[in-house]
């Protein structure tokens, strides 16, 4: 009978063990993208892709995650950041793409190479260059009641002009509309709006960049964000 109840007692215990070694494991993309930001002295965005590691993995009650989902780094040999973190974006899993998004646009740098657009990258241009129409309406509205920097009504215009040459091809390539509503709870002479446009268009290129459908145009929009 003692003996009945002792093996009864050890098998929740032998199971809790299967389920921990059995239990959650690291998404293979972002450990991979973590062991290269190691390699490349990113810190910061290693520590990020750590936490998205564990996020993904789930926690027990007591906060600690499970071992079976612990991250240790791997040394690899140093790639280039941006081009795997923008090769990474449609990898990993649909909750992470942001965070990607925003470390490639983060790691960009220099001119936005040529890139011929699928029709379903062409209709994100599109929708993009007629924000971006809108977003200058705004800054320029916004220049009456506020300094607004002339930076930022520089790179709106750069991002235009790069919209339309990008799209010329295509024959199709939306225009300015003759004006525009403002809509949201500020108006032009409120302070913040300069800053509330600002917020919405990084946001806007940002879902672009992880909504995009292939690489060259991922990073194309990460350039030129």
């Amino acid at each position: 009978m003692k003996r009945r109840l002792l093996s009864l007692l050890l098998l929740p215990l032998l199971a809790s063990c299967s389920v921990e070694m059995l239990g959650p494991r690291p998404n293979g993309e972002l450990v991979a993208l973590a062991d290269q930001a190691h390699a490349t002295d990113r810190a910061d965005d290693a520590a990020e892709l750590e936490a998205e590691i564990a996020r993904l993995c789930g926690t027990h009650a007591d906060g600690s995650v499970p071992t079976s989902c612990s991250y240790t780094v791997t040394p690899v040999e140093p790639a280039d950041a941006f081009a795997v973190t923008v090769d990474a974006v449609d990898e990993v899993p649909a909750a992470s793409r942001d965070l990607l998004a925003r470390q490639a646009v983060a790691l960009a740098s220099g001119e936005a190479d040529p890139v011929t657009l699928s029709e379903a990258a062409a209709t994100q241009a599109r929708a993009l260059l007629d924000a971006e129409y809108a977003h200058l309406h705004g800054l320029e509205v916004a220049q009456a009641f506020h300094d607004v920097p002339a930076p930022l009504i520089d790179a709106s215009e750069h991002r235009i002009h790069a919209l339309r040459e990008l799209l010329a091809p295509s024959g199709d390539v939306p225009v300015a509309a003759p004006g525009y509503a403002v809509s949201g709870d500020l108006q032009p002479a409120d302070e913040g709006f300069v800053a509330a446009l600002e917020s919405a268009r990084e946001a806007r290129w940002l879902r672009a960049v992880s909504d995009a459908q292939d690489d060259a145009w991922r990073a194309w929009v990460a350039r030129t964000t």
